[in-house]
């Protein structure tokens, strides 16, 4: 029976594009291809490639661009490799360049596995406290240089306010006051009640 090379290729986002892995994979040739626009996080439901784990026969070859394309939990790919070693079937990264059928091969492509996982979680700590610094800046009023509020003022000047505290003397409702100087309600409220 002849043997079979299988190639994977994965981009994380429908707008990323595949070409560069697909050109390098068909230079190097292969029988069977399987192509995913599916994020590698945990939980996320990759059917091709849980179908394509199921094709390859002892003999065989499973190859890939990178080997972060395999998904980003250090452990659920050397799991897979292992897997796939023990079934006989080859595994081939053709960017990093090492044997998979080593010891230091399987070493090397553990160590990268943890590099693709670590840097994941370190960009997704960073983007977090990116967000978290902006909303303090927000709250804070300051804005990052070259952005503008939108939508109403949060605060009134000091003629509204006393338009505003006039209005509400006379008899007229907070919101009918609010509407009438055309300041938001939320806005009148806290207005009245912080000076």
């Amino acid at each position: 029976m002849a043997r079979k090379v299988w190639a994977y290729a994965r981009v994380s986002t429908r707008d990323q594009d595949p070409q560069l892995q697909l050109d390098a994979l068909e230079a190097d040739g292969y029988d069977g291809l399987v192509m995913e626009k599916e994020s590698g996080k945990r939980g996320t439901a990759r059917p091709e490639w849980e179908e394509l784990l199921t094709k390859p026969v002892a003999g065989d070859t499973l190859k890939f661009w990178k080997s972060d394309r395999w998904g980003r939990s250090a452990g659920h790919v050397l799991t897979t490799v292992t897997e796939l070693h023990e079934r006989g079937v080859r595994v081939v990264s053709l960017t990093e360049n090492f044997d998979l059928e080593t010891k230091e091969g399987r070493f090397m492509f553990a160590v990268l596995a943890a590099a693709a996982e670590c840097e994941l979680e370190l960009r997704a700590e960073r983007q977090a406290e990116g967000i978290a610094a902006a909303k303090r800046r927000e709250a804070e009023g300051k804005m990052l240089p070259g952005k503008q509020r939108i939508g109403r003022p949060q605060v009134i000047g000091s003629a509204e306010l006393a338009a505003l505290r006039r209005l509400v003397d006379e008899g007229v409702s907070v919101i009918e006051a609010a509407r009438t100087l055309k300041i938001g309600r939320s806005t009148a409220y806290a207005a009245l009640s912080a000076r």
